[in-house]
Parts: structure tokens; sequence; C-alpha cells
């Protein structure tokens, strides 16, 4: 046996630190640790901070097959609660509103599996479910971002296919960012799902073989080709900003739908539009980073014209993705204006607005035809669209100056929308609302129909009914005023936080000079303020988002900076702004860099692999 083997067997492991073989029972056949986790994983805090931390001894939260004694998970769950109330005491840097009530409000609920498996307005078999609540969140939402409610799918319901469909998220909205990109990709290709009858051959060669079979046949048929299609209408092609949550790119990998550059570099090189020399670049560009322009991070619209309507022209349908609140910047792009281009362009392809989609003939020779639009305006509103609505209500009752870009359902271009529950609102998990209308919602196989009795037309199966009760209990405790003043108060504190560090910089320059530039920064209407990187100390204490970014600082100078920054939820008033700013002048006593330090290692992000880690430092 090699020293590696022996070593392995005899690693502690567990709150007693036992080796590890000396603890499994007779009969298990599980792998070895092949070395200490404990030296494997990261410290918590990391090493590189200093302070008075909570420190996590991860030997107390490993789990040996033997399992942990009360009085070891009772010390193990002590040491995670100082350490999680600490963290909380002092975040600010994240989408996440920290103000919770809800610890004494459904304790009941932690002791059942309730599910609200399948669609929300099919109440199904499945009886532990808190669906008519999530009904009435989702009329809520609907009232909110100006759809038609309430829901129905009634045939005899003359506008039915212009009411609200949509349901409440298990995940935060990166579900949602998947869910509505995969429905605009099937809805583009002229996908649908048709139900047959199964054959008594197809039947048989069931039953022969031993198997039970339903007698319905479901499957996906795609659009036929005809002399009005060409090689391009079946293929959407998906247009973002570089201000784009990183879900979204996910979701394009996921799903194989491909960007314009994509298709632009197999297919149109050196022709883009918008670039001097016809490279086509990554993302659509969004307006410049800096302190001085209020648009910075939403999209540039001209640019997206022209992208659009280079790929429209070619026969292409489009998938377009605006963002409500950007993940960096807080940025909020101009969805009236993308809806102003789509009526523009549906003057001249007006297939955009209308085309036929035509599948097979039926019984009698007729062909089976479906109306549908020829390109699907997508909104991701997991920060904003929870926010800008009582932002404009506050705005009409001139109790704020300014009003965000109206993104809701009053842009007939606009196709689905949704929010987070956990970011300005406020839930103790990633939830959201995902938001279409019933004409543009493909149904799915009816399989589980008949075992659920309710469709099956979430991304997910199962679902938490919890996350609809804590969005209900939210609003019934919290009025339209509620909401609107909570929008005045984080604006409020968020053009506090950004004079605060204006204030700040200029104690700098007059104690240590000109060189001190803190790159403050904040969109127009932004819930999060922008500044110079500071250093790990604070950025842990804090829990401060960090990035690296390639800045333009003149018309050929650029600079790679590495930023933190804030994000003003309910949870960060003035009381927290000042001790951060507290923390920032005792940092800067002697030297301001101590606070903001020149060189930065932190803002990259580990690679998964090492050796890929070594190429970017070599």
């Amino acid at each position: 046996m090699s020293n590696k083997v022996e070593n392995s067997q005899c690693i502690p492991y567990g709150p007693k630190q036992l080796p590890w073989t000396s603890q499994l029972p007779e009969g298990a056949v599980i792998t070895k640790p092949s070395n200490d986790p404990k030296e494997a994983y990261v410290s918590v805090p990391p090493k590189d901070v200093n302070g008075n931390f909570p420190q996590i001894d991860y030997s107390q939260f490993e789990i040996p097959p033997t399992g942990l004694t009360d009085e070891e998970r009772e010390v193990a769950l002590a040491s995670f609660k100082v350490f999680i109330e600490t963290q909380h005491s002092s975040f600010a840097g994240f989408q996440g509103n920290q103000d919770q009530n809800y610890a004494d409000r459904f304790p009941y609920l932690m002791d059942m599996h309730a599910n609200n498996i399948g669609d929300p307005f099919s109440s199904g078999r499945y009886t532990l479910n808190s669906k008519f609540c999530e009904r009435a969140i989702l009329d809520y939402f609907a009232a909110l971002w100006n759809n038609k409610w309430p829901h129905t799918a009634a045939p005899d319901q003359e506008d039915a296919k212009t009411r609200y469909w949509g349901y409440v998220l298990t995940m935060g909205f990166t579900e949602g960012n998947i869910y509505g990109l995969f429905n605009a990709r099937d809805y583009l290709k002229g996908r649908t799902i048709l139900e047959d009858q199964k054959t008594n051959m197809e039947i048989d060669s069931y039953t022969k073989r031993g198997r039970e079979t339903r007698g319905q046949h479901f499957s996906y048929k795609a659009p036929i080709k005809n002399e009005e299609t060409s090689g391009n209408t079946y293929t959407p092609v998906l247009f973002y900003s570089e201000d784009v949550h990183y879900s979204i790119q996910k979701a394009s990998h996921l799903l194989e739908l491909p960007t314009f550059q994509q298709i632009g570099q197999e297919k149109y090189q050196g022709q883009c539009p918008i670039t001097k020399d016809g490279s086509w670049p990554e993302m659509v560009p969004s307006h410049d980073f800096d302190k001085d322009n209020p648009q910075s991070g939403s999209v540039k619209i001209d640019e997206l014209t022209q992208l659009v309507h280079f790929f429209v022209d070619k026969g292409y349908p489009v998938v377009v993705v605006a963002n409500i609140g950007t993940t960096w910047k807080g940025a909020y792009d101009d969805v009236p204006a993308i809806n102003a281009m789509f009526e523009k362009l549906g003057k001249d392809y007006p297939w955009l607005w209308e085309r036929k989609v035509v599948y097979r003939k039926d019984e009698n020779g007729n062909p089976l035809v479906d109306i549908r639009r020829g390109f699907w305006l997508h909104v991701d509103g997991a920060l904003g669209a929870a926010y800008l609505p009582f932002v404009e209500m506050a705005h009409n009752r001139k109790l704020m100056d300014q009003k965000g870009p109206i993104f809701d359902f009053r842009n007939p271009a606009v196709m689905s929308v949704g929010c987070s529950m956990h970011k300005w609102l406020g839930g103790p998990w990633p939830s959201g609302v995902f938001m279409t209308r019933t004409g543009y919602q493909l149904l799915p196989p009816d399989a589980a129909s008949s075992f659920l009795g309710t469709p099956d037309t979430t991304l997910g199966g199962s679902r938490s009914a919890f996350s609809p009760m804590i969005l209900w209990d939210y609003f019934s405790r919290m009025s339209y005023e509620d909401n609107m003043n909570k929008a005045i108060e984080t604006e409020n504190v968020s053009a506090y936080l950004e004079a605060e560090l204006f204030k700040f910089e200029s104690e700098l320059k007059s104690r240590f000079g000109d060189e001190v530039d803190l790159w403050i920064a904040r969109s127009r209407l932004s819930l999060t303020v922008r500044f110079r990187l500071v250093n790990e100390t604070l950025n842990y204490k804090w829990s401060l988002d960090t990035d690296r970014l390639w800045v333009p600082v003149s018309g050929k100078e650029r600079q790679l900076r590495s930023y933190s920054h804030i994000f003003i939820m309910h949870s960060v008033g003035k009381k927290r702004v000042d001790a951060f700013m507290a923390d920032l002048r005792e940092s800067c006593k002697d030297d301001w860099h101590v606070a903001f330090p020149k060189i930065d290692i932190s803002a990259v992000p580990p690679a998964p692999n090492p050796e890929q880690q070594k190429l970017l430092f070599s």
C-alpha cells in the first residue's frame, strides 16, 4: 500500500477529527477523501482579510458517516449564526434586500412539503399547494405591468390570447430569462406541439412487449417551408447589450440560440454595419462607462437598430433582451425606443408583426396555420421591474423629478417581462415572477396532466409553494403608497451615497493631491454607486461586489480599472452608508491607497482549471 493511500485512510474528518476509515460502518462502499478538505477549501474569512471577524472551523461542519451529536450540531449552528449575523449587519454590495421579517409568519410550512407543481391556474391533484395565493400575486403584477387580467384560457373568451400568463419562479430571474428565451426560440422557430391519437399499430408496439401506454401522442412539429420562406425564416438571432446579466449568455448556450456575432462571423464576415472594419462585436454596445454620462450602462439604440435591421433584411427573426436595472451599473434600457424600432421596421418588413406559420394539413385537407410575430422582445427586469412602477407613481405625484423608461406591456412589442423577489422587494431566498401573454405561450405536451391534474407549463416541474406566500405576505402588508415611499427612500439614499463619496474624494484631494481619483459613477436613477476598488478587508466586511474593466479615458487611451460598488436596498439606509464612509476615512488616515490599493489581483476570479489560471498571469 502506497503512502498516499495510507495517508488518505488516516485523514481526520468531522468534529472529533477521527480518521475517516475508523468511522465507516461495515458494508459501506464509498470513496475515501483524497486529501484533507480543510486544506483544499478557502478559509472563512479569506486569509488576506484583516480584522476581528468570526472564524469558521470547517471541521465542525464536516459530516462523517456517524453523523453529528446534538452537542456537535449546536456548536456548528452557533458558529454559523454568529458568522451570518455579523455579515448581515453590514451587507451592502449586492442586489439583495436584507430587510426581512418572515421568521414568525410561516413556521408551519417548515414541517410539510407543499408544492406548486404544474400550471398555476390549474390546482391539480397535489393539494398541498399555495396556487390560489400565487394567482393573487400574478394578478397583482399583471396590473402593475399593465397586462390584461385576470388570466383566462377559456376558448369562448374573445380576449383570452391578450390576457396574461405567468408563474412564480423557484429560482431567481435566471429561471425567467432561460424560460423567456426558451419560449422565444421555439416561437420564432415556428415550433408547435400537436396531439394525435395513437394508431392501433402504435399501441400494439407497447402492449405486446408488456408496456402500458396512453392513447394520445404528442410531438413537436416544425413548420413546412414553402416558396414564401427562406433559409433564414426560422433561425432566430439573439441580441443583448454589453451590460446584460450573465444568465442571458448562459441561456444562449443552453438553448443553442445563436447571437448576432456568431451568425455574423459564420456567414457575413466583414459586413458588420456598426464597426469600421466590419468585424462583429460580441454584444451590442452600451453607453460609455464614466461619471459624466447618466445613460452609462444602457444599450445604444442606434447601434441596436442597425444590427437588427441587418439581420431582418436577410429574413432572420430576432430576439432582443432589454435590461431594466443592469447587474453592475443598475442602468435602464430605453424600452419605448426599442418598441419604436420594431414599429418602424414593421413598415418595411410587415412579417415582423404578422407572419403565417404553416404546418401540415388536417383530415379535411386544410393547412394548419398559426399567425405569429417575427420578433420577441424580452425584458429582464430582475431588479427594476419591481421598483420602477412605484418610481413612476411618485413622479406622477411630483414627489420625484425623474422616472425610468416605461418597460411594461404598454409597449406593444414587449412579449415577456419579469422580476426577482429577493432583490428590491426582499425575500429569504431567490424567487421571482415571469409574465407573458397567453397568445405567445407555447403549450407543453399534456402527458403530465393525466396524473398531476395540471399542465406542465413551467420550466421546472416541482415548484416552491413557499415563495408565493412570501410575496403575498409582502404585498398584503405593503400598499402602493408604502412601496412608493420605499422607492423614494432608496433613491434618496443612493443620491446621498454618491454625494458622500464625492465629498470624501475632495477631502482626499486636499490631503494627498490631484492624483486622487475614486472613479465615482452612478447611472440615472440607479440604485448602485460604483467607485474605485477598496481593500479586501473592506470588501469582505461590507460584502461588496467587484469587477475589473477596461475603461476608455480619452479618444485614444484606455485604462484597466478595478471597481467596487454598493447597492442601495431598503436594508442599506443612511446609517449604514455613514458607517461605511467612517471605515473609509479610518483606512485613509495616513495613505489613501490603504483603502484603495494600487494593484489588485482579487478582482480576477479563479479559473476552473489551475493551468488556465497560470496562463492568465504568464
